[in-house]
């Protein structure tokens, strides 16, 4: 049904689609804060000779440093127990809240300790539900959010490579095809609703994520 906007009269808003009311009040949930250093592939040295998300320092964005191939952490609690959170998390934040992009983002912030919890990475998310645009035949937002999280954790910085990041959101894109058919909003909605598809898309990403950087191996 389409809806009037003020700037758009005649266009469905974005955070009609997406389940967003006006009345929502912002996400206020505690966030961990650490710093992940696995650069150059060296890492934290723990047992096995892998570096453990919660043992590492809190730090800022600025201190960051990007995860490569070589980067793995020690999984400290059942890696289905991870999935199941992340999943459960997602649904529950964009039922609460609304804003696909932002609770798929959210969802693995709070699942995943190897995904940090800077403000500015939600941030980035948050106008991005529903592929950012009236109408369905964009990107599915929960799928965007996904990419901001990858491509944060493992893109390339000054232009440097940017393979595995590529890698890793072709990975949640096959998972979106081989259940949906594709990317795009209006088939991803053909096969739940939006809380349904956060959910859902939280847990391919954190498996996705389990299976680069921990020795996670799906059963």
């Amino acid at each position: 049904m389409m809806n009037d906007t003020p700037e758009h009269p005649g266009v469905e808003s974005t955070n009609q689609r997406c389940g967003e009311s006006a009345g929502d009040s912002p996400c206020c949930f505690a966030r961990r804060r650490f710093l992940l250093t696995a650069g150059a592939g060296l890492g934290l040295s723990l047992a096995g000779g892998a570096a453990s998300a919660e043992e590492h320092a809190e730090g800022s964005a600025d201190e960051f440093e990007i995860y490569n191939e070589a980067t793995q952490f020690e999984l400290e609690e059942d890696p289905e127990a991870i999935l199941d959170k992340a999943h459960e998390l997602g649904e529950q934040y964009h039922r609460q809240h609304g804003g696909c992009a932002r609770c798929t983002v959210r969802g693995l912030q709070d699942a995943l300790d190897m995904v940090p919890s800077h403000p500015g990475l939600f941030r980035a998310s948050t106008c991005l539900d529903a592929g950012a645009a009236p109408g369905s035949e964009l990107s599915c937002g929960c799928f965007t959010g996904a990419g901001i999280v990858i491509g944060y954790v493992c893109g390339g910085e000054d232009f440097a490579s940017r393979d595995l990041a590529h890698n890793l959101i072709q990975r949640v894109a096959v998972r979106y095809q081989d259940n949906w058919g594709s990317v795009l909003c209006k088939d991803a909605l053909d096969h739940g609703d939006c809380s349904d598809l956060v959910g859902l898309t939280c847990r391919w990403t954190a498996e996705v994520l389990l299976e680069q950087f921990t020795d996670y191996t799906p059963g």
